[in-house]
């Protein structure tokens, strides 16, 4: 059977083809591809966009199912990347920069990937992607074409934009900025996402070379869409952590982040200034929701991050705090961080507990930032150097 392409924005059908000429290119994939697929026998997969939004994204969890099901899955460039970093521990192969990034927890949101695109036309897309402009402007600055303080100014300005408005000439709009048009042909032209796309598809190419019983784990004598079991097993949400060890961080995680606003808004009505709700409860609540595996995976990602910025001695500046303030404003619905604080009572525990965690927040966008312009190997996180781009 030939592999199975999921292509979108990240590249041109073309340069898959070129190298995977008898491949199947796909659209993004949605929630429920992977398992279709592979109940018609296909077991190989390259996973390089997906879709997301307004239809349900491809779980980590179907994209595992189907790997230990004996298929072989690759994954880069954009949603691809994102899973391969997820299930890498489960023998998905990721490819590329991006890959890498997301695998050593240097980035983590998938806005960094998300673009706006024309389903009939997927490319060129019609926005940049965060991570291209974040790894364009690194290599200008290493050149001496752009300033390390402008830079960091144009990141700032193109991450508070939607990732549907999100330009080089609305970001330098934003950023008060105006670049000779040498320098920006010089960041149009690094393409991060079909780069990976591109390696990814050689990768492929090799796993066929070489046949799929060398990478194929043990499995099943039927293709996983024939069993009476696979995807209606339940799955461990705490990933095999202690819940008692972590449940009151994660609660006042998911309260101060806005993350679980709306599932929870009756639970912090009872309050009243202080996070001593039953934690039983907002459990069951979140269970039921069926989003608490994903909100664990945030509140894990958020908890390391801060933990490696203060590993490393950083200090978040103002425009993290500012950064930061502007996240839990727009996450709890309101028009600014005072408001926020007012809102919640001023000198309350939960104000007071919100303003620990704007510090934290800030903590890990400076986490960002000194990883991307950091002048000084001294100063750079743990993952700065495992990741050497050319």
């Amino acid at each position: 059977m030939p592999p199975v392409v999921f292509l979108g924005p990240s590249a041109p059908a073309s340069d898959i083809l070129s190298i995977l000429p008898d491949a199947i290119i796909r659209p993004p994939a949605r929630r429920g591809d992977l398992y279709a697929c592979r109940i018609l026998r296909h077991e190989f997969f390259l996973v390089l966009d997906g879709a997301f939004g307004t239809v349900l994204s491809i779980s980590p969890r179907e994209v595992v199912d189907v790997t230990q099901d004996g298929a072989v899955v690759v994954g880069a460039s954009s949603m691809g990347a994102l899973r391969a970093a997820d299930c890498s521990p489960a023998g998905v192969h990721g490819v590329g920069v991006i890959f890498r990034l997301f695998k050593d927890r240097v980035i983590s949101a998938e806005d960094e990937v998300a673009v706006l695109y024309r389903e009939d036309r997927p490319f060129p897309p019609l926005t940049e992607p965060l991570i291209n402009m974040r790894i364009a402007l690194r290599r200008a600055t290493k050149k001496g074409l752009v300033g390390a303080s402008e830079a960091e100014e144009i990141v700032s300005a193109a991450q508070s934009l939607h990732f549907t408005l999100r330009t080089w000439p609305s970001a330098f709009q934003k950023a008060r900025r105006h670049l000779p048009s040498e320098t920006l042909d010089f960041l149009k032209a690094i393409d991060t996402k079909r780069a990976d796309a591109v390696q990814a598809a050689s990768k492929v190419l090799k796993l066929l070379e070489v046949g799929r019983c060398a990478f194929r784990p043990s499995r099943s004598p039927q293709l996983f869409g024939l069993l009476s079991d696979g995807r209606e097993r339940s799955s461990d949400a705490l990933s095999g952590a202690d819940r008692h060890q972590i449940e009151a961080e994660f609660i006042e995680w998911l309260c101060c982040s806005g993350t679980a606003l709306s599932r929870l808004d009756h639970e912090i009505n009872w309050l009243n200034g202080d996070l001593t709700v039953p934690t039983s409860s907002v459990w069951n609540i979140l269970d039921g929701s069926g989003e608490l595996e994903a909100d664990l995976m945030r509140f894990n990602v958020f908890r390391r991050a801060v933990s490696e910025a203060r590993r490393c001695g950083l200090r978040p500046g103002t425009e993290d705090l500012l950064q930061a303030e502007r996240q839990l404003a727009d996450a709890h619905r309101v028009g600014s961080w005072n408001e926020l604080i007012a809102r919640k009572g001023i000198g309350s525990s939960y104000s007071e507990r919100l303003s620990t965690h704007r510090m934290q927040l800030a903590l890990t966008k400076c986490l960002r930032r000194t990883f991307l312009f950091a002048k000084s190997q001294s100063t750079k996180p743990r993952e700065v150097l495992l990741w050497h781009p050319k």
